[in-house]
């Protein structure tokens, strides 16, 4: 029995989040704040908790602000003209909450959540489920339930009634100072009195949750899953004045379930109570407390004519006592050649990956194959080193996997995601304030794998490949830069600490390198998980053209732009088409989700990035040429790290171009760009395509 698909819909800042699981391990991935606990609480809450509590704060604010416009007038007309609380269900509930179902009720709009359940018809026992069976074809193996929060009526009369002295009071004093203020109250004590008359209801339905049965109560529903949880804040012993134990609990709770331990457990009281009795220890006890205890008890006759009777402190030690005793002594050791070190000695890393198998393993003991057997563990990082993270990961799939389990694991850390893949991926972005989007990557692999097109195979394995090498942090990055090579990188980063990009700085940017090919193979992704991201790539005419006018009729080798190009016309373009198509604002993609950065006649016709860069600081373009001699004095002049080529034969002081220079630097583009750097330069060279992106990139 495994969960296929959860969908939520109006809860807290989702909209409306569409989780699909997988057989054995789904990842969640999102930065903090981003919704993750939010989900997985819910979730939690909804098949494990025996009471849920669900409040304001749980639902979409929109939602509360529909409602109250509508309800208000009814509250104030009926608060204004006297009514008494007898007449509140007749004149005023009925209003809102009709009794008849040919009429309409106002609501507020509150949290569904639509669940599939799938079994093997053959080695799967349904008979929990069977009165839950809506669709009898024998050829479909899904349930489907909707779990939701539900006015009640006559609860919502109740609380109406208990608060309406302090809602009519509040409804006398709007007249006076401070108005709106005291209206926003009055409307969060109207929104608070409906929420508390919320109920959670469950119903089976049909495949489009629109035919439904109501389950007789919610713990039905939860009766149906096995389900544990590992929150994130797990309190473990990082120093030796913590005496909490948590890893010797949890092998404890492990050990319980072992029949040998048990049998240790309820013949140790025995044991341990023998030499109690024996030795007559009790009784010494209470000799010793009554002589240490009489000046006290002579003071007490004083005050009460002697009827004090005998104090003295008294033992009673029983099994369960012992036995508690056994539990709570018994601590974690480490055994290091010969030495045992306690609980605090691996650090919080080492002892958090332990305690996280513990659960595993006692949770792999209560499997009910009658049940749906899920396992939620909420950000598995902390405390670990990256390696670590990783190790983790590939055990907690691998475990999954071969166990035939199913889990959910929420994560904010790069290493977790880009070890587990896209495959196993769904990610939960913010959309605004207050706002979140949950996107599943994993779909958009699977999609292109079914794909007969060899090029959507290609691309497929492209995006494993791509988290494989660590350019995962895309799926938390608020935007993206993707650039051709380590100059670009270097430049970027630093232009990046000046105070006219200070907004950037502030974000999460991921950079990704991609070459001049490979970054539209990125294009879906970017659409999909909705990231605002900078392209900056080269141009790349024929090297051969110098002259404006040549430069103007050449054609281009970039595959990154002439693919952008493409969508808006078929031709292949020439570097004049192309300026066109940047002054026209074509090089924008997706409502302003992509921009595509090349260099243009204002970086002096430039083909590459250190054309574009030397160019700005020396005042020229491509074409312009200087001698042999006057070359060395600017490069002497400015420090920056180029080469001067060699005189030509026969000549004594030969002309070179900009583009002759970056030709013979060609295999030090590296030193050039540090020199840059280091010299404090990057105001004045940075080329106007990049400026003009990143300030794109800002907006």
């Amino acid at each position: 029995m495994k969960i296929i698909k959860m969908i939520v819909n109006d809860y807290r800042q989702f909209d409306k989040a569409e989780l699909d699981f997988d057989n054995d391990v789904t990842i969640i991935a999102g930065t903090n704040n981003s919704g993750k606990t939010s989900l997985i609480t819910l979730i939690k809450n909804m098949i494990s908790s025996e009471k849920i509590a669900y409040t304001e704060s749980d639902i979409p604010a929109k939602n509360m602000k529909a409602w109250i416009d509508k309800v208000f007038p009814l509250f104030e007309d009926f608060c204004k003209n006297g009514k008494s609380v007898e007449q509140i269900e007749t004149d005023l509930i009925n209003k809102i909450l009709p009794e008849s179902d040919d009429k309409e009720k106002i609501i507020i709009k509150t949290t569904e959540v639509y669940m599939q359940i799938d079994y093997d018809d053959i080695e799967d026992d349904i008979k929990l489920f069977a009165d839950y069976i809506m669709d009898l074809d024998e050829n479909k193996h899904s349930f489907y339930f909707v779990y939701c929060f539900e006015i009640n009526r006559r609860l919502f009369v109740k609380n109406v009634s208990e608060s309406y002295e302090k809602i009519k009071k509040r409804f006398s004093e709007l007249e006076e100072p401070n108005k709106d203020l005291k209206q926003r109250y009055l409307q969060q004590l109207l929104v608070k009195v409906y929420v508390n008359s919320i109920k959670p209801t469950c119903y089976f339905c049909d495949k489009d949750y629109i035919n439904r049965c109501r389950m007789d109560e919610v713990k039905e529903f939860r009766k149906l899953f096995n389900f544990t949880y590992i929150k994130a804040s797990r309190p473990l012993d990082d120093d030796d004045t913590d005496h909490s134990h948590m890893l010797s609990k949890q092998m404890i709770k492990m050990v319980k379930l072992d029949e040998g331990w048990n049998e240790l457990i309820n013949s140790l009281p025995d044991e341990l109570l023998k030499p109690i009795q024996n030795k007559k220890i009790d009784e010494k006890v209470r000799a010793a407390s009554l002589k240490s205890l009489k000046d006290t008890i002579d003071a007490l006759e004083q005050t009460n004519g002697g009827k004090t009777g005998e104090l003295m402190l008294d033992m009673s030690v029983t099994e369960d006592d012992i036995s508690e005793l056994l539990q709570r002594i018994t601590t974690t050791t480490y055994n290091v050649d010969g030495y045992y070190l306690g609980e605090a000695s691996q650090g919080l890393g080492y002892s958090n990956m332990i305690y996280m198998h513990l659960q595993l393993k006692e949770y792999e003991k209560s499997i009910n194959p009658l049940k749906v057997n899920v396992f939620f563990i909420e950000e598995p990082e902390s405390h670990m080193h990256p390696h670590m993270q990783q190790v983790f990961i590939k055990y907690l799939i691998t475990y999954y996997r071969e166990k035939g389990l199913q889990g959910v694991v929420t994560t904010h850390s790069n290493e977790m995601v880009r070890v587990a893949g896209i495959s196993h991926l769904r990610v939960i972005r913010r959309a605004g304030d207050f706002k979140s989007n949950l996107y599943n990557p994993s779909l958009l692999v699977k999609t292109l794998r079914q794909s007969k097109n060899s090029e959507d195979e290609e691309l497929a394995n492209f995006f494993d490949w791509f988290f494989e090498i660590g350019y995962s942090e895309i799926v938390f990055a608020d935007k993206a830069i993707l650039y051709e090579g380590d100059t670009e990188r270097l430049l970027i980063k630093k232009l990046l600490t000046l105070p006219k990009y200070k907004k950037l700085s502030q974000q999460y940017i991921a950079f990704i390198q991609v070459g001049g090919a490979y970054a539209y193979n990125y294009r879906n992704l970017i659409e999909l998980l909705k990231i605002k991201t900078l392209i900056i790539t080269d141009l790349d005419y024929d090297k051969e053209y110098i002259d404006a006018e040549e430069i103007k009729k050449s054609q281009i080798t970039n595959t990154t732009i002439k693919n952008f190009y493409n969508e808006s016309d078929t031709e292949n373009p020439d570097v004049e088409q192309l300026y066109k198509w940047k002054d026209d604002g074509g090089n924008i993609f997706d409502d302003g989700l992509i921009y595509v950065a090349f260099q243009t006649a204002n970086d002096g016709y430039a083909r590459t990035l250190e054309e574009a860069m030397l160019g700005k600081y020396f005042g020229f373009n491509v074409a312009m040429k200087l001698k042999r001699s006057d070359w060395h004095k600017k490069k002497e002049g400015s420090k920056l790290k180029f080469s001067v080529p060699r005189n030509k034969n026969g000549e004594r002081d030969s002309e070179f171009s900009l583009r002759d220079i970056l030709r013979s630097t060609s295999g030090m583009k590296t030193d050039f760009m540090y020199s840059v750097i280091m010299n404090n330069l990057l105001d004045t060279m940075e080329p106007d395509y990049i400026s003009e992106g990143l300030k794109w990139l800002m907006k």
